[in-house]
């Protein structure tokens, strides 16, 4: 991982390779609200029961793909600590270098591949994208809960290619599609073991002496988006207190987190009605996560 930055090529006019990051997300439950467009208006007619299923189908998609969006622009703000701020401003090459990123998006049905380029223009291992897409997938997490639309992924970094047809393609998109299907399980993130390489202490990220520092404060941040599950598996912690300095104190952000752990709750006691015990036990287990971190955000389990 320590020459990530430059294992990146060229091929031609519109192929590149070299190492990204890659964020598979996954919307869930979409299969079953998907079947009740097998019974289609009759006469073409549009009703208002029609309607809802499209709000709950394409809509969701739609609104997910427009609000991670929107939280990796919104990163963006947050990625540039306070006693750096000033240095970075000061030297504007430095502050653009820094904040070098651009993300692809891609979507198969109700699945999203989000991925950005490592390397930077100036042959830095830029940390920025990892951040953007870290906070960008715990903000996705708490708000996609709170409006009863769980979703599910990993993030992780490899090699891979941007083709053509501005697709991502590569062993990173089949390891994240690997975590995301087979391991995440229940609705969390699941980061892999590269990411965690990639954000190790003392990692020299570029041979400028202030952006390295930069980048090193950022990694620290990252850092503090994840956690280790209690299976042993690293996991974005979209709940904890890195998250918690990410966001502004207004009672909208608490109330969301509300919102999240009600559904999470609910969801747990209806697959338990429903004689469902594998995923009784994937939200009960989401629960407790949730709980562990209630404190932070200043609310009490159970209320």
């Amino acid at each position: 991982m320590g020459s990530v930055a430059s294992v990146t090529n060229k091929q031609d006019d519109t192929t590149y390779f070299g190492y990204h990051v890659v964020c598979l997300i996954d919307v869930l439950g979409q299969k079953q609200k998907l079947a009740k467009w097998a019974t289609l208006p009759e006469g073409g007619q549009i009703t208002p029961e029609f309607t809802q299923v499209l709000k709950q189908t394409v809509g969701t998609v739609l609104a997910f793909r427009k609000g991670f969006i929107n939280f990796f622009e919104q990163a963006t703000q947050c990625t540039m600590p306070d006693r750096f701020a000033a240095l970075l401003n000061e030297m504007r090459k430095r502050y653009r270098r820094s904040r070098e990123c651009r993300v692809r998006v891609e979507r198969f049905s109700d699945t999203f591949v989000f991925s950005a380029q490592i390397p930077n223009t100036y042959g830095d291992a830029s940390i920025t994208p990892l951040y953007r897409l870290l906070a960008a997938s715990c903000m996705a997490m708490v708000w996609s809960l709170a409006a009863k639309t769980p979703v599910r992924g990993a993030i992780t970094i490899g090699p891979g290619a941007e083709l053509e047809d501005r697709s991502f393609y590569g062993p990173a998109l089949a390891e994240a599609h690997s975590l995301e299907s087979e391991i995440a399980g229940y609705p969390r993130v699941v980061v892999s073991s590269t990411v965690l390489e990639f954000l190790t202490e003392g990692l020299v990220y570029s041979t400028d002496r202030e952006v390295a520092q930069f980048m090193r404060q950022m990694a620290r941040t990252c850092r503090s988006f994840i956690w280790q599950d209690t299976d042993g598996r690293s996991i974005v912690d979209f709940l904890g207190k890195g998250m918690r300095e990410l966001l502004p104190t207004d009672t909208a952000v608490v109330t969301a987190v509300k919102k999240a752990y009600d559904f999470v709750r609910s969801e747990a006691c209806r697959f338990h009605a429903e004689g469902e015990p594998k995923l009784e036990d994937r939200y009960s287990q989401l629960q407790r996560y949730i709980e562990s971190r209630l404190p932070i955000w200043g609310i009490q389990a159970g209320g």
